[in-house]
């Protein structure tokens, strides 16, 4: 989806249902809280890069407080995996379950979102609805939005694509479809099985036969070590990374515009720019990490001091529920 750039604009990492800390960054960031929610004096605009959902005590508060600055024209919102996977959670499959499986790691996933509008069900189904409504990401022309990954062939098959169009919800839960593929990649991230049948734990400490890879700059003759996004401090491989069929999607060129995304959990201490026109904005809001925004007016070579993070919340908005 294209948009018209104003070149004023603060896009903020994945909230994770930290509304609190979210509140805290906006109030840095210079934002109001009026009667229409929030919005900054200078007519700057934020863009959220999905991800406002799970792990957080108040997923229906940031919900809320994200939708009325987007309907207010404050704000634009994309889809993260998690607003995904909690929509195929809802979402019936032909044959009398859901599309993502009742089982206890997905019930776990969603619990604290759930617990979240625990007296408040029966908004449920709009925010789902809403949330198929976000697109998949976002083309400014001179700066792009993504939750995981800009993979160029598959930003094109989606660009007409919807989660409102039921039937490509359906194949997009399909593993082995077109779709699946592509909302892997670009909600999820590249993956390369680790070599030699190596597992290591990732940053949630889940066991991994695969490692997450990045996928801008020159890729040719790293070493694994090199390649994994986020990095792996346990991994001491330093042989050589051989791509074959994946070379083609390993392809954001630093002539590209510059691009903003999330999901990746990266660390405070690994603060820097990951191409001069590449930012990942996720540093484990929800995991006891900052929230996370960059500041863009414009500039074609980003700039580290451009990012903004806060490590506490609002005392005075600690326990609140954004109000409808």
């Amino acid at each position: 989806m294209k948009n018209k750039t104003m070149n004023r604009y603060d896009i903020i990492g994945d909230i994770h249902g930290e509304c609190a800390a979210l509140e805290y960054l906006l109030a840095k960031l210079g934002y109001h809280e009026g009667p229409e929610g929030y919005s900054h004096p200078e007519e700057r605009k934020a863009i959220f890069v999905g991800d406002l959902i799970d792990r957080g005590p108040n997923s229906r508060g940031a919900l809320h407080l994200v939708r009325r600055m987007k309907d207010a024209g404050n704000a634009d919102v994309i889809m993260g995996n998690h607003e995904f996977n909690f929509v195929s959670y809802k979402t019936p499959n032909s044959e009398g379950g859901f599309l993502r499986p009742h089982n206890e790691k997905n019930d776990s996933q969603v619990a604290a979102t759930l617990k979240s509008f625990s007296g408040h069900e029966d908004e449920i189904p709009e925010f789902l609805e809403w949330m198929r409504s976000l697109p998949l990401f976002l083309d400014f022309g001179d700066f792009r939005v993504v939750h995981a990954s800009w993979i160029s062939e598959d930003i094109c098959y989606l660009k007409d694509k919807s989660l409102l169009d039921d039937p490509f919800l359906q194949e997009a839960n399909r593993k082995g479809s077109r779709a699946y593929e592509a909302i892997e990649h670009v909600l999820k991230g590249l993956e390369l099985p680790l070599p030699n049948g190596k597992q290591i734990n990732d940053s949630n400490g889940i066991p991994r036969k695969e490692m997450r890879i990045r996928w801008w700059g020159e890729n040719s003759g790293l070493t694994w070590k090199e390649i994994a996004f986020p990095p792996l401090p346990d991994l001491e491989d330093d042989s050589p990374v051989r791509l074959a069929d994946m070379e083609r999607l390993v392809d954001y060129a630093g002539t590209e515009p510059p691009v903003f995304f999330g999901h990746y959990k990266l660390t405070h201490s690994d603060l820097r720019l990951e191409a001069l026109n590449v930012k990942c904005l996720d540093y484990g809001l929800g995991h006891g990490g900052p929230a996370t925004a960059y500041r863009w007016d414009g500039d074609s070579e980003l700039d580290l001091s451009r990012v903004v993070q806060c490590h506490q919340t609002a005392p005075s908005k600690l326990a609140s529920i954004a109000k409808p």
